[in-house]
């Protein structure tokens, strides 16, 4: 049901299929031509899985939009320039923090354009890490927990994470969070890569916490997955070679063809922490020590994957 405004707009949940023309208006008008935004970084694939809100008037149709992705990530939102100050991206930004609750996520985070800050901080956002580039715009990570499902031991309606978010923006960030996560994992690695990135898991680091994982617990499992083992460098890739002597540890299987159009790229650890990224073919993500909800979520879809891939002797062995 939209929600009514004094101000002379609704606003309600879109379908992205039926409202899509629409939203793809408002947001080609505020990034894409009032803010120089590249159109392949504004279409970046995710719309079809998130939840969309619009802010919207009996005469103008749509005039602003947000999105909500099932990761907890809040984006994409813009209003149309003469509905700014009229309070319809706060009653949008609003909507999606009531989805968020709705399903029960822990906590929701944005990547902030550096001038609206305040905007998001009155709605309880906290900005953490330093300032980023996106698209060409400076940005800061900022993240809200939702108080009915804030950490244990941390006090109803505490803002303060018990582990650490941050966002990746470049190959040596996401090699340097990889290790980072890979470093509290105490039974398990889900890793799920297009072509084990050379410079990323064969690093010293993310090797060293490997054998630490395999060589202090008797239990622990590493599951690797990979979507395109062909691109693999085999005579530099170092992790390969480490897999093959831990191999009781350390199992590699090649994406089944059901799920060859996904497009995104991660490692959890344990159930709780990991390294994420949306498209695979670009390294800005996020990693966190500690995020329950975003890592059981892709551990699952992990799983599923995991049982319907290939584990042959071809396979195994990356054709070494």
């Amino acid at each position: 049901m939209a929600a009514r405004n004094p101000q002379g707009f609704t606003v309600r949940l879109a379908d992205w299929q039926q409202d899509e023309a629409a939203l793809r208006d408002v947001r080609t008008r505020v990034f894409v031509e009032e803010q120089a935004v590249a159109e392949s970084e504004e279409w970046d694939g995710l719309d079809p899985e998130c939840v969309h809100a619009v802010a919207e008037t009996a005469d103008e149709g749509v005039v602003g939009t947000g999105r909500l992705h099932p990761s907890g990530k809040l984006g994409r939102m813009a209003v149309l320039t003469p509905w700014r100050g009229r309070g319809a991206g706060a009653a949008i930004l609003r909507r999606l923090l009531e989805e968020a609750a709705r399903q029960r996520l822990e906590a929701v985070y944005l990547h902030a354009q550096v001038p609206v800050l305040g905007f998001y901080a009155r709605f309880g956002f906290v900005a953490e890490g330093e300032q980023f580039d996106e698209a060409g715009i400076p940005h800061r990570l900022m993240r809200r927990w939702l108080k009915q499902q804030a950490p244990a031991g941390e006090g109803e309606g505490a803002q303060e994470a018990p582990g650490t978010r941050r966002v990746v923006s470049g190959k040596q960030d996401f090699a340097d969070a990889v290790a980072d996560v890979a470093a509290v994992a105490n039974r398990s690695l889900a890793i799920f890569t297009p072509d084990l990135e050379h410079g990323v898991y064969d690093t010293a680091r993310f090797l060293e916490a490997v054998k630490r994982l395999v060589l202090s617990r008797s239990h622990a499992r590493i599951r690797v997955l990979i979507s395109d083992p062909g691109r693999i460098q085999h005579s530099v890739n170092r992790f390969l070679h480490v897999g093959r002597r831990l191999s009781t540890f350390i199992e590699f299987r090649e994406l089944g063809e059901t799920f060859q159009a996904r497009a995104d790229a991660f490692m959890i650890a344990d159930q709780s922490a990991l390294v994420y990224r949306a498209r695979a073919e670009r390294w800005e993500g996020i990693a966190d020590t500690y995020e329950l909800r975003m890592a059981r979520r892709y551990l699952g879809e992990f799983d599923q994957m995991w049982q319907r891939s290939e584990n042959d002797a071809e396979t195994r062995e990356f054709r070494l």
